[in-house]
C-alpha cells in the first residue's frame, strides 16, 4: 500500500505539472482504477490531497493552471463514460455491486478534486492579478522627489502625564530628568505643579508616565533612581513617577539602551512584549519593535536574567558580549556578538556588520521617517561599515548602493517612499 501511494503521489505530481508521458498516464489510470486494494479509500484521499496542494498551484503560471484543469476535466469525462459502460455491461454478467461503486466513487473523487482545484487556481490567478494591479497602483501614486534633501532625525519626543496631558518636549534638549520635578538636563522645569496635581495623594509608584519618540526622533531620560535610558526612534517607555520600595519596573515598546544604577534591594525589570529582563546594575540594549518577530537583548556589561512571562520555561542568563534572541515560542537562543553594531545608534552611528538589507533599511526608514518598498523580492544582501546618522539620507544611500542596489526616493501623500531594486 505504501509503495502504491508513493508511486501515485509521484505520478500525480508529474500529471499536474504537465510532464506525464502517455505510458505514465495509462499506468496512473490503471493504479487508480484497481479495486483489489483493501484500503481504496486511503488511495482516494491521496488523490484529492495531492491535487489540492496549494504550493503546486500557487507557483504555476496562469496558462499552465488552465491546461492542468482541462486535463482533469477530460479525465473526469473519460472516467464517467468508463464507469457508466462498466455499470451497464456488468449488470447482466452477475458482477458483484462493489465493482460499480468503485467507479462511481472514483468519478466523484475526481469531480470533487477538480472543483476544489478550480477554486485554488482561481484564487492563485486572482492573487497574482490583484498584486500586479496593486503594485501598479502604488507606483502610479508616487511622485519624483529628485533633488529634495531628506534630513536625518534628531531629538524629538512627547511626554504623556497620568491625566492624559501630552507635553511636546524641546527638540533643542537631548533629555529629561525625573525627580521632585520633571526638568530638562539643563535644569529648566517641564512640569511641577501640574504633575503633582494630577497625581494627588496617590501612591507615586502607581502614577504612570509615558515617554514616546516618533519616527525620526530619539530622546534620553534619567529615571527617578538615576538609571539612564536612551530611547530610539518610534519607541515608548512607560514608567512610574517614583519606583516602589521592593522593585523598579518599566515597560518598553521599540528599542532602548539602559544604564541601570545598582540597587541590591530593588531589582530593575524591563517588560517588552512578553519578555521580562531582571537586573541589579548593568548596561544593555533591548530591541523589541512590535513589527519584529523576535526580541533581541544585547549585554554590554553586568549580568541579566531573561524569561518569558507567559511560559514555564527556565530563565536565561546573559554574560557580557552575548545577545539573546527571543521569539517567545520556546527556548531563548543565546550567542556571542560584537555589541558595538547593536548599541552604536545611541552614539549617532549606523553600524553595519554583516547586517541583512531588510534590517539595515528598517533602521534607516525609522530614522529618516521614510517607508521602504521593494521592486520584486527582497535582495539577500548584507552590509558592512559605519555611517553617521547626522548625514542626509542621500549620502547614506550612496554608500549602500556600492552593494549592488539602486534607490529611488519618491513621495506619496506627503510621505517619503524609498523604492529598492537590485542592479542587473
Amino acid at each position: 500500500m505504501e509503495t502504491n501511494k508513493s508511486k501515485i503521489n509521484q505520478l500525480l505530481q508529474k500529471y499536474k505539472e504537465g510532464n506525464c508521458s502517455l505510458e505514465e498516464i495509462e499506468r496512473l489510470q490503471h493504479m487508480l482504477s484497481n479495486d483489489d486494494s483493501e484500503d481504496q479509500h486511503t488511495i482516494d484521499q491521496v488523490i484529492v490531497a495531492n491535487l489540492l496542494q496549494p504550493s503546486s498551484a500557487g507557483n504555476m503560471s496562469e496558462s499552465k493552471l488552465k491546461i492542468t484543469l482541462e486535463n482533469i476535466k477530460r479525465q473526469i469525462q473519460q472516467d464517467k463514460e468508463r464507469g457508466e459502460s462498466i455499470k451497464y455491461d456488468t449488470a447482466d454478467a452477475g458482477v458483484p455491486p462493489r465493482r460499480k461503486v468503485v467507479f462511481v466513487t472514483r468519478w466523484l473523487y475526481w469531480t470533487a478534486a477538480a472543483c476544489l482545484l478550480l477554486f485554488v487556481i482561481s484564487m492563485a490567478v486572482w492573487r497574482q492579478h490583484r498584486d500586479s494591479v496593486q503594485v501598479k497602483k502604488n507606483l502610479a501614486t508616487l511622485q519624483s522627489t529628485k533633488g529634495e534633501v531628506v534630513k536625518p532625525g534628531g531629538n524629538s519626543a512627547t511626554l504623556r502625564l497620568a491625566d492624559g496631558t501630552l507635553l511636546e518636549l524641546d527638540k533643542q534638549a537631548s533629555g529629561i530628568v525625573m525627580g521632585k520635578k520633571i526638568a530638562y538636563e539643563n535644569g529648566k522645569s517641564i512640569a511641577d505643579a501640574a504633575l503633582y496635581k494630577q497625581g494627588g495623594e496617590a501612591d507615586p509608584s502607581k502614577v504612570m508616565l509615558e515617554l514616546t519618540t516618533p519616527r525620526g526622533g530619539m530622546y534620553q531620560i534619567t529615571l527617578p533612581d538615576g538609571t539612564k535610558v536612551w530611547l530610539n526612534a518610534a519607541s515608548s517607555l512607560i514608567y512610574p513617577l517614583s519606583f516602589a520600595k521592593n522593585e523598579r519596573k518599566v515597560t518598553l515598546i521599540g528599542e532602548a539602551f539602559f544604564e541601570v544604577i545598582k540597587d541590591s534591594t530593588r531589582p530593575f525589570k524591563v517588560l517588552s512584549k512578553e519578555q521580562e529582563i531582571e537586573v541589579l546594575g548593568t548596561a544593555f540594549n533591548v530591541n523589541a519593535y512590535p513589527e519584529n518577530t523576535a526580541i533581541k537583548t544585547t549585554l554590554v556589561h553586568g549580568r541579566v536574567k531573561l524569561s518569558n512571562d507567559n511560559r514555564y520555561s527556565e530563565a536565561t542568563y546573559l554574560q557580557p558580549g552575548q545577545q539573546s534572541t527571543n521569539t517567545n515560542s520556546g527556548d531563548i537562543q543565546v550567542a556571542p556578538v560584537d555589541t558595538a553594531p547593536f548599541t552604536a545608534w545611541k552614539d549617532g552611528l549606523f553600524y553595519f556588520e554583516e547586517t541583512p538589507l531588510s534590517d539595515a533599511l528598517q533602521q534607516i526608514g525609522r530614522w529618516y521617517n521614510i517607508k521602504v518598498r521593494y521592486k520584486g523580492e527582497v535582495p539577500q544582501t548584507h552590509f558592512y561599515g559605519r555611517i553617521k546618522r547626522s548625514k542626509p539620507l542621500q549620502e547614506v544611500l550612496d554608500v549602500l548602493e556600492e552593494g549592488g542596489l539602486r534607490f529611488e526616493l519618491m513621495k506619496s501623500q506627503e510621505k517619503n517612499i524609498l523604492l529598492v531594486t537590485t542592479v542587473q
